[in-house]
């Protein structure tokens, strides 16, 4: 990883603390490509569709069309839906802090394992985990559990 990834991540993180302070579920995502922020979004307020992810890839996607080169950033590995959208939006590599396997497995569409799902794609999307960032990360989510109970 690269000092550039870092900041990403970090930025990402940052958006995650934004979307907690809005009353969202913390969640962060920053899509860049050749060091440029092309978009960068918090989750919606619950029960709208898109997490912060898939609505950073879309509006990117949106405004510059298909992202071949791209990376994403996010504080929480990508559920199924963001990874698919990220995929269809041609994106292969993507960042985060806080693996699935390290936050209640009810933020998720299943409790079974889906990291290696990317890696069979026709076109296989990479996982980068910068694990000194988690501790940063989760401590955002806790803190949301801890305001409604979870």
């Amino acid at each position: 990883m690269t000092d550039q990834d870092k900041e990403f991540l970090k930025r990402a993180i940052a958006k995650s603390k934004e979307s907690f302070e809005q009353g969202n579920f913390p969640a962060g995502a920053v899509v860049v490509k050749d060091g440029k922020i092309l978009a960068e979004a918090v989750s919606s307020p619950y029960p709208n569709l898109f997490h912060a992810d898939s609505k950073a890839v879309s509006e990117a996607y949106e405004k510059y069309g298909v992202l071949t080169g791209a990376s994403l950033y996010v504080g929480l590995e990508n559920c199924l839906m963001c990874t698919g959208v990220t995929y269809w939006a041609g994106i292969r590599d993507v960042y985060f802090a806080v693996p699935k396997s390290a936050v209640n497995n009810n933020y998720y569409e299943t409790h079974a394992e889906t990291s290696h799902l990317p890696e069979g794609f026709n076109e296989p999307i990479r996982l980068h985990h910068l694990p000194e960032f988690q501790d940063e990360a989760l401590a955002v989510i806790k803190v949301w559990e801890q305001k409604f109970g979870l």
